[in-house]
């Protein structure tokens, strides 16, 4: 469930969000509210770090700009796939109340006729006239017989186009949590297993949630001297190494790394900006994690990557590393914080190695 707020907790946020909302240049419809309600409810850091950025200076948010955060933030489903659903939900229920109306049309005529001919039964008619009455009668009940059987088929039918538009809802949304260019987590499925984080308790401080980041060294010199394509193929190439590490191995691109990420002890990797990567351990160790970073520091390393069917290798590819752990009480934001502090002390340091910081 996306919104767990009480009723009383979602009446705050709303009354922080209106004045929020009605400040902007942005229309006060629903998609403004979603991100607003998100904002102040203090859900979704991603779409915090955002909008604050947008609104920094005093400036506010127009319509364009509040469906790009409401797109890119929110919502669970792209547009053309929401109304893909949408639209071949409606036919469904339109289809499911033609055959209700249709199905007591003909019950309230059977009934109709099964009191005239109990009334003519009763009259006690001529042997000749009750043998075409209990004619009739058998005939009505194979007809209602008929049309229940009818709806029944259309009820089955229509239970099967729910249930694959069920399947399209948890194929989209699985989509909407993956980066298409990796195949891993995307910022949104990562920023969501962070609030799990935060939110489940810890008992033991040495198994709290760890955090790797990972940003590759001078990207923008690869992107420069072979290409955005090329630099893809690097991309992919570092995100293959995360989830070797991450043990979710080199399968085809899925929804498999987000939903492993719902399992309360999974890794998950994540690509959280262009060149900049993720492993979160929700019940990790320190030690285990720093490891971790090692052995994804030395195999990036160690990787030469080929320019498309050339023969000749480029200069070594390096990745910079930060870890860090969870410390009780602490939010997302001061964790993800540390983290990157960790990940700039190695950049600072020569780059191609793993700094630690202790909460």
């Amino acid at each position: 469930m996306r919104y767990s707020d009480s009723m009383a907790r979602s009446a705050e946020h709303l009354r922080a969000a209106l004045p929020l909302m009605t400040q902007q240049r942005a229309a006060l419809h629903p998609a403004s509210y979603a991100v607003w309600y998100e904002f102040v409810s203090g859900i979704n850091p991603a779409l915090n770090q955002s909008l604050n950025a947008k609104t920094a200076g005093g400036q506010t948010l127009d319509e364009a700009q509040t469906w790009a955060l409401y797109r890119e933030h929110v919502c669970e489903l792209d547009p053309a796939t929401g109304e893909r659903i949408s639209a071949g939900l409606s036919q469904v229920l339109e289809g499911m109340a033609a055959s209700a109306a249709e199905a007591g049309q003909q019950s309230a005529r059977f009934d109709q006729s099964l009191t005239s001919w109990v009334e003519r039964l009763l009259d006690n008619p001529p042997q000749q006239a009750q043998a075409q009455v209990l004619q009739e009668l058998l005939s009505g009940t194979r007809e209602i017989r008929g049309a229940l059987s009818h709806l029944q088929q259309r009820l089955d039918s229509s239970q099967e186009e729910i249930n694959s538009l069920r399947e399209d809802v948890r194929r989209a949304r699985g989509e909407a949590l993956l980066d298409a260019l990796t195949g891993l987590a995307n910022r949104r499925a990562f920023d969501l297993q962070m609030q799990k984080c935060i939110e489940a308790p810890h008992a033991d401080r040495d198994r709290a949630p760890c955090l790797v980041l990972g940003d590759i060294d001078f990207f923008k010199r690869v992107n420069d001297s072979y290409g955005h394509a090329f630099g893809d193929q690097v991309l992919r190439a570092v995100a293959q190494t995360l989830k070797g590490v991450a043990g979710t191995g080199g399968g085809s691109p899925s929804t498999a790394s987000t939903a492993d990420a719902n399992e309360a002890n999974a890794a998950l990797p994540a690509r959280i900006g262009g060149e900049e990567f993720a492993l979160l351990l929700p019940n990790g160790e320190l030690q285990k994690a720093q490891q971790m970073a090692e052995t994804m520091r030395a195999s990036v390393a160690a990787s030469r990557i080929r320019r498309g069917t050339t023969a000749g290798e480029i200069e070594r590819v390096t990745i910079s590393i930060g870890v860090t752990q969870m410390a009780k009480g602490e939010t997302a934001d001061s964790f993800y914080a540390r983290a990157d502090r960790a990940l700039y002390a190695s950049k600072r340091t020569g780059r191609n190695c793993v700094t630690v910081l202790a909460a």
